[in-house]
């Protein structure tokens, strides 16, 4: 019988983390694909103790599985830096396409948002088959109606001891209509390395004994490539009446492509919304952080010290024709936000007037949206101890430094020019 290795990863030796013990409280991130909002898999630790571990989602297409398992090594890196599990989960939040670290009942919690299966996930399968081929699809049925009770009866070969005392292994022998229709599913795209088959339950048909269009080929995909590894999977197929409900549920997609089709029955939501935390199946929405988070579930991004407010501030350098922009932006404690704070507003009071367009815009916009900023940061209290790293010291206020008041040139320079042409045309 044709059929060939697993292409998902699971037999070339990639690292898996197994699932996590921890029965509390946890925290975890959730790292999405940028290019197509896929959602890649999760990052969670225990709320007071324990690692970092890693669950890529099962039902994730090739691409999205390969991206887990570079991830599982920059988790693993993030490990060995010495800094605490939630800290981990802090860092790794700044990287772009993670979600903000969130906070779930307990590691099944996190386990069920990876077995959620979504229409994306059954759409992109759906692509794998190939509508074109015209031919193929008369083959799938032809060979499939041309299937026999004795096609369906596989007899098995070895069993026997050799003379040697050796003792063949049993294998099923199957007939040229078996492999005819099992050709006419591989033909027609049934048989996808998009399905991470070692990864997933085999889908079993409803009580009326039909199969969506999308199980379908998650079935025709575990029972093929299965063989290889486990005699007979087609056999079974056969006579307990999936590899008919593939059929059947695969031609009949393929006359009505945009039938109404239900979602997924035990798979959890289509579409990940944020829920109670507490009901042990919160779910991680692929969007930005909420407009307004809880400085208290914030951590600094420079000392890892909490509360903390996600603030920006800027500078600004303008000399004659040449204008220089800095932002620096992400949760600070009180103590880190006071000192860039104070650091980029005395560049900016010091460098940021040497152009016409500094002068009277660029400038004076940097040092206002600064000082609305710093409003937020004095807010907060004093932080608790950081898991990253020291703490920045804020230095002396901006009012004490010597190179703050170098904009007292350009500012009686414009006074001066005032002046004089208020005097010039008296």
């Amino acid at each position: 019988m044709p059929s060939e290795a697993p292409d998902d990863g699971s037999a070339r030796g990639r690292p898996r983390t197994p699932p996590g013990t921890a029965t509390g409280a946890v925290r975890y991130v959730t790292v999405i694909a940028p290019d197509d909002g896929e959602i890649v898999g999760y990052a969670w630790a225990g709320a007071e103790a324990g690692d970092v571990e890693w669950i890529s989602r099962a039902a994730g297409s090739r691409r999205a599985y390969e991206l887990g398992t570079e991830w599982y090594r920059r988790v693993r890196e993030a490990r060995e830096r010495g800094l605490t599990p939630v800290g981990v989960l802090h860092l790794l939040s700044r990287e772009p396409g993670v979600g903000p670290v969130t906070g779930a009942a307990d590691a099944a919690a996190v386990e069920a948002l990876a077995r959620i299966v979504t229409p994306a996930d059954d759409r992109r399968l759906l692509a794998q088959l190939d509508r074109a081929d015209a031919e193929a699809w008369r083959e799938l049925a032809d060979a499939f109606d041309a299937l026999t009770d004795e096609d369906r009866h596989v007899q098995w070969g070895g069993g026997r001891k050799s003379p040697g005392g050796a003792i063949h292994v049993p294998f099923p022998e199957y007939s040229a209509g078996v492999h005819r229709a099992v050709g006419a599913l591989r033909r027609i795209g049934a048989v996808t390395p998009e399905h991470r088959w070692m990864d997933n339950p085999v889908p079993a048909p409803g009580p009326d004994g039909a199969l969506r269009p999308a199980d379908a080929v998650r079935a025709a995909t575990a029972v093929v490539r299965g063989e290889k590894f486990c005699d007979g999977l087609i056999d079974h197929a056969l006579n307990d009446g999936l590899l008919d409900a593939v059929a059947t549920s695969l031609r009949a997609w393929y006359a009505d492509p945009d039938p109404a089709d239900p979602e997924p029955a035990d798979s959890g939501p289509a579409d990940p919304e944020p829920a109670d935390p507490t009901a042990g199946v919160a779910a991680q929405p692929a969007v930005a952080p909420p407009e307004l988070p809880d400085p208290a579930l914030l951590m600094c991004r420079f000392c890892g010290g909490s509360p903390a407010v996600d603030v920006a501030f800027r500078a600004h350098r303008g000399l004659v024709l040449l204008l220089g922009f800095r932002r620096t932006d992400g949760p600070m404690c009180l103590t880190c936000g006071l000192a860039v704070y104070r650091a980029l507003t005395a560049h900016t009071l010091a460098r940021g007037w040497w152009s016409p367009l500094s002068l009277f815009l660029f400038a004076p916009l940097t040092l206002v949206r600064n000082v609305l900023a710093v409003r937020k940061v004095k807010r907060l209290p004093a932080p608790g101890p950081g898991t990253l790293g020291p703490r920045y010291d804020p230095g002396v206020p901006v009012r004490r430094r010597p190179r703050a008041y170098v904009a007292l040139i350009p500012v009686l320079w414009v006074l001066f020019m005032v002046v004089s042409g208020l005097s010039g045309g008296m």
